[in-house]
């Protein structure tokens, strides 16, 4: 756990940074009564340091609170990137509640979930950053990542109610966020066949969410169903781990988009994973014991690959959609010293940035283990590869205490039924292509640049329906990312590029099909895929890049 240290003005008003429950309880977490052993011995059972968030539950079918965001001051132990061994640094972070992570907020298919973001932050300071929408550090929203929920404005804002009533509504443009000093009343019903399953809450205002979410704004929020009352998932300790890569730099703070994109370049400059804000916890189990764990990678960029000595963990579920039965993935045999690289990388529990995932483990044999992040490829270039790190420690004790996995078929809602192909042809039937890829840009001498231009992966050729050279309106710099660390103008690894739809061209050819659309950041330009209420579809996702990158619509989940 991160260890809060306020200042006395700070501590004083700690109740404005924290949460306040309007309907709901805190429900503790459970102990582990692992260790035991006999106090004539000398025997001392050892110490778990793993640390369950604050858990909310709902009462009576609804859980509303109150989430301040403000900075908070504390301390965080990580490895830095490029270093080995752990460093503990004061940091001064954007906050959700004043630890790291946020409370984990907790109800069941069914319920009312009410949220009141109270922008805390201070106004937002000048910034020179040519790219207009990365200039709102501190302005926010709230996005429930995965939740199949109304995406948008209920009630608008008027003087008599300022805070409205919003659905999940991500919004692009910086000026229509929580500004700092605002208020906004969110409210999600969950429908009664929703999917049980792991979620996550975070901002996704377009230009902040990488700098607040990489802060540590983020928190679990978790589903409850049918797939829970499974006898030996309810007897099963149920353990939540929130991976975060928080970024910061030396004076322990992140005010900078360029801090995001360079520690986002590849595998050197990645800040190392804690679990619930602790890095490498010991987790203490019982011979036989069977427990219930929830991953979910809330980091901005990282990729996890996540093994258990020794173990065998039991997938039930992934993006909170929960499978008929049990998904046996045994674990990765360890690299060994001095071999020449694999040609590839094998997989375990991959998760992606936002992934979720639910496993059973039981304990085998007494000893300590190690969960693993094993390497995984994230780039085909040299530095894409994320190295092996130990991301937490399983003690096993000679306790015996014999538990069961599922043996029968899970209860999955209907709404997750799979999509024939005469489901398919009976609404709509309609299939699309859509291509992904990153292409670098040469911007005109009016767009100077202090540093030489990093190498295009592709030139801008060839015909395009939208220019990026001197576009008409002057939008250029919106399209282009081009400073790092408060210094206009200078590149990063994300400098000279712009998102791109269309013209596959031959995916195993070295000289695919140019684009035919550029899409900047930010534009009218930008492309809309309309589909009709209802509908059923099929989409053929298609990425041209070297980085692997998950793909979700927000609010649907997909078969």
């Amino acid at each position: 756990m991160s260890d809060v240290m306020l200042d006395e003005p700070a501590r004083r008003d700690f109740l404005k940074l924290g949460v306040a429950i309007t309907t709901g309880v805190i429900v503790p977490p459970i102990l582990s009564a692992c260790g035991g052993g006999d106090g004539d011995s000398g025997y001392k059972p050892p110490t778990e340091t793993f640390f369950e968030p604050l858990n909310i539950q709902s009462v009576n079918g609804v859980l509303d609170v109150t989430l301040n965001i403000a900075y908070v001051t504390s301390t965080i132990t990580n490895i830095p990137p490029g270093a080995t061994t752990p460093v503990t640094t004061k940091v001064k972070l954007r906050n959700m509640y004043g630890t790291l992570p946020a409370p984990t907020l907790r109800m069941n298919v069914g319920d009312k979930l009410r949220i009141r973001v109270v922008n805390l932050l201070p106004v937002n300071p000048p910034d020179p950053e040519p790219t207009k929408h990365l200039r709102y550090h501190n302005s926010t929203n709230l996005h429930t990542h995965g939740l199949h929920v109304y995406p948008d404005i209920i009630r608008q804002p008027t003087p008599a109610d300022p805070a409205g009533l919003y659905g999940d509504f991500v919004v692009d443009d910086p000026d229509a966020g929580i500004q700092p000093g605002e208020i906004r009343q969110y409210e999600y019903m969950i429908r009664s066949d929703h999917p049980a399953g792991t979620y996550w809450y975070h901002p996704h205002l377009h230009g902040s969410s990488a700098m607040q979410v990489g802060s540590g704004m983020a928190g679990a929020l978790i589903i409850e169903g049918p797939i829970d009352e499974v006898p030996e998932i309810a007897a099963a300790q149920e353990r939540i781990f929130v991976f975060q890569a928080p970024i910061y730099d030396a004076s322990g703070q992140l005010e900078n988009f360029g801090q995001v994109a360079t520690s986002s370049a590849g595998a050197v400059g990645e800040p190392g994973f804690l679990i619930n804000g602790v890095l490498r916890p010991r987790i203490l189990m019982k011979t036989g014991e069977v427990q219930n764990w929830r991953f979910i990678n809330a980091a901005i960029f990282n990729m996890l690959n996540l093994s258990l000595d020794g173990h065998t963990l039991y997938q039930y579920s992934h993006d909170g959609n929960p499978r008929h039965n049990l998904k046996p993935v045994a674990p990765l045999p360890l690299p060994v010293v001095g071999a020449p690289p694999p040609t590839a990388y094998p997989e375990a529990i991959v998760l992606a940035a936002a992934n979720r995932t639910n496993v059973l483990v039981k304990a085998g044999a007494p000893g300590t283990y190690q969960l693993r992040t094993m390497p995984v490829e994230i780039g085909r270039n040299p530095a894409g590869v994320l190295p092996m790190s130990i991301v937490a420690d399983i003690v096993v004790t000679d306790d015996p205490y014999p538990m069961s996995l599922p043996t029968g078929p899970l209860p999955v809602t209907p709404f997750l039924a799979p999509i024939t192909d005469e489901e398919l042809a009976a609404h709509g039937g309609l299939k699309r292509t859509i291509v992904m890829r990153v292409v670098g840009s040469n911007p005109p001498a009016t767009f100077p640049q202090t540093d030489p231009p990093t190498p295009p992966i592709l030139p801008f050729t060839g015909t395009a329906k939208t220019p990026l050279i001197n576009p008409p309106d002057g939008e250029l710099p919106d399209w282009v990312f081009q400073t790092a660390f408060g210094q206009p103008l200078k590149q990063t690894p994300v400098a000279n590029k712009v998102y791109a739809l269309g013209s596959a061209g031959t995916v195993a050819t070295t000289s695919p099909g140019m684009p035919s659309e550029y899409i900047p950041f930010q534009s009218s330009r930008a492309l809309t895929q309309t589909v009709a209420l209802n509908s059923v579809e099929e989409w053929t996702i298609v990425n041209m890049n070297n980085i692997r990158h998950p793909f979700h619509i927000h609010v649907n989940p997909m078969y």
